[in-house]
């Protein structure tokens, strides 16, 4: 009855706890690295002239 009302984990693990939020901030770094990276990608391919993006399209 007292792990139904507490759950089945009744000892909390501190380092766990701060583990996992440095992992989520983490993600949250990268994902957000990733979205500045995207943008600074589109920008660069609408500068290229159409000659050369279908080099770099066809090529990478």
């Amino acid at each position: 009855m007292a792990k139904a009302l507490l759950g089945h984990r009744t000892m909390r693990d501190d380092r766990l706890l701060r583990e996992t939020a440095r992992l989520r901030i983490r993600v949250r770094d990268l994902e957000s690295m990733i979205a500045d990276l995207q943008q600074d990608n589109d920008r660069l391919r609408a500068g290229l002239e159409p000659s050369t993006a279908s080099v770099v399209e066809t090529s990478g």
